[in-house]
């Protein structure tokens, strides 16, 4: 039986500390936290793949429901031993989405046979280091190729490209983590998973971004390339209202 950390509690020294065996979701909790039972699926999903014991669900959604949390990020880990639950304030602005977002292609390519591409893990550094590296040039963020140049996705978001009024994401085989907001959009609306080259992304009409905390984000440049058209974007934002009521 795992220990539930919240606050001020301590974890328990497992495996997830000394060699990253654990996983995570992050979810967007406005009055009530949106898609989670989407959310917990997937974590159970992730669990079992690194061979963690099953979760302690219901455990689990008695005490989400017993603490009081508005409008915040929460994060939920999951390890041999802990299952600790930490907030943070989201920090997306509207001038953000006005703005959109700028970014580069990452050097690092990711490696599509690898089990972490498809489970949020623990062993993030590599994201966190590279989302660094883009910041630290002038970008919000970085996109990474898989090893045979196809796209896959952000440090942090699933990425979505708009060609001749056509919707197309990269597929989960390239080696990418299936989002939550992915799989609404792809649920309730008309989209294509393909490989997607460098050349198709740099030629598109429209660049979207999603997670769950963000939604769908505009990207207006990418390594130079300006993208104006917003008009998908703002379609999916208002399904999006939709969908997470």
């Amino acid at each position: 039986m795992r220990n539930i950390i919240y606050g001020e509690d301590k974890i328990f020294i497992d495996e997830g500390l000394f060699f990253g065996r654990g996983v995570f979701e992050t979810i967007l909790w406005k009055d009530r936290p949106i898609f989670l039972d989407e959310h917990l699926e997937r974590l159970k999903s992730s669990m079992e793949k690194i061979g963690l014991l099953p979760l302690e669900e219901k455990i689990l959604k008695e005490y989400l429901d017993k603490i009081y949390i508005s409008n915040k990020g929460v994060k939920i880990t999951v390890t041999p031993l802990n299952i600790i639950i930490t907030e943070r304030e989201i920090n997306y602005k509207e001038e953000e989405y006005n703005r959109g977002m700028k970014l580069t292609i990452s050097k690092v390519r990711r490696n599509s046979t690898s089990k972490l591409c498809y489970i949020k893990s623990t062993c993030y550094i590599e994201n966190l280091i590279e989302k660094e590296n883009a910041k630290k040039i002038g970008y919000d963020d970085t996109i990474f190729l898989n090893e045979n140049g196809y796209v896959t996705e952000t440090s942090c978001a699933n990425i979505f490209i708009v060609k001749n009024k056509e919707i197309f994401t990269p597929k989960i085989e390239a080696g990418l983590l299936g989002g939550i907001i992915r799989g609404q959009i792809i649920k309730n609306c008309k989209v294509k998973e393909k490989s997607i080259t460098l050349e198709e992304l740099k030629e598109a009409e429209e660049v979207i971004a999603t997670n769950s905390l963000m939604g769908i984000m505009p990207i207006n440049e990418i390594d130079g390339i300006k993208y104006r058209n917003n008009q998908v974007r703002c379609m999916l934002n208002e399904k999006l209202k939709h969908w997470e009521n």
